[in-house]
């Protein structure tokens, strides 16, 4: 038994550097964030990137120490706690999440192909196929993004949840004053993420269906 943990140990380390490497840039450091020591070790790198920190498939945590060690210790508390809720989910909701991420992918290569085949049009390439194509791809796509932003939003909740209603809005408009203003970061936002106003909305109901 202990050697099938240290050999899926040494798999998680591996694919973890592998995935920050392909991401972001390359681990500096393996250690515990801010004094947690009943959690499992973060990953360090440090690079340019515009994302603090991203859980990964294989349940590790990596974080981004330029744009961490600008924030306070309550916005770094929150990166942190969203990262951890990415990873606080049943094997079967984590699976379903990365096959819809993989449905996505799809979505996306069938929509470049709809578009290479539609400039076959003029040359009597018929438009149905390509419609249905098109339709098809878009329904992943669609699919993709809203199941991205129920994920974000359960994270979100998590980081609510553990950081407290006044403390979590704080800490954000922080984040968001570090973030990177780019014209792809603001459009993944856009899509992705959940409004700060829906995130406690959704918080408020759930703290309510509770009491009654």
């Amino acid at each position: 038994m202990q050697t099938v943990e240290r050999t899926m140990d040494a798999f998680r380390d591996r694919f973890t550097r592998a995935f920050a490497r392909f991401y972001h840039g390359p681990i500096e450091s393996v250690g515990s964030f801010n004094g947690h020591t009943s959690e499992e070790d973060v990953y360090w790198f440090d690079s340019d990137s515009a994302a603090f920190g991203q859980a990964t498939p294989v349940g590790t945590i990596i974080l981004n120490k330029q744009r961490m060690q600008n924030l306070s210790e309550e916005a770094a508390e929150l990166v942190y706690r969203h990262e951890r809720g990415h990873l606080n989910r049943l094997p079967l909701l984590r699976g379903l999440f990365y096959g819809m991420v993989i449905n996505g992918v799809i979505g996306i290569y069938y929509l470049l192909s709809s578009l290479g085949y539609s400039l076959l049009i003029p040359f009597g390439m018929p438009i149905e196929p390509i419609a249905m194509l098109a339709g098809v791809s878009l329904l992943l796509i669609l699919a993709f993004v809203m199941t991205v932003r129920l994920e974000e939003l359960a994270a979100d909740l998590h980081a609510l949840r553990a950081l407290g209603e006044e403390e979590f809005l704080s800490a954000y408009d922080e984040i968001s004053s570090e973030s990177s203003q780019s014209l792809h970061n603001e459009v993944a936002k856009f899509l992705l993420y959940p409004s700060l106003k829906n995130v406690v909305r959704v918080h408020r109901f759930l703290n309510w269906v509770r009491t009654e």
